[in-house]
């Protein structure tokens, strides 16, 4: 988790330390939700980071790629209301058929109160 928010300390300083920063974690954190732990992710690193470049005045908004066979459920809930954090998952969807871990992030999930679109 520290090292996520020292990347985001680093490209965000009034002086940069660094123009890029790039954070090689293990587990990937993203299913990790407020109150539990799942998928072998226990704090979500990526949400950690995002929060803290928005409460740091570092950023206004940002922008959440996740590229992964399965959805970031933690991210979603984490930032489904938050307007100032947009999250894209580019994962495998489940069917009527077949059920897919965590069986979450359908094209229909799309933020909620001041967060829908976003």
């Amino acid at each position: 988790v520290g090292g996520c928010m020292h990347a985001v300390n680093a490209v965000t300083a009034p002086f940069r330390v660094s123009r890029r920063a790039m954070c090689l974690v293990r587990p990937p954190a993203h299913h990790a939700t407020r109150n539990a732990a799942m998928g072998f992710c226990y704090f979500n690193n990526i949400v950690i980071a995002a929060k803290h470049a928005l409460h740091t005045k570092r950023a206004s908004r940002v922008f959440i790629l996740d590229w992964d066979v399965h959805h970031g459920n933690g991210v979603q809930e984490l930032t489904y209301d938050d307007p100032s954090i947009f999250y894209f998952s580019i994962h495998r969807g489940s069917s009527k058929r077949e059920w897919f871990y965590p069986d979450t992030g359908r094209s229909d999930e799309t933020g909620t109160g001041l967060g829908v679109g976003t």
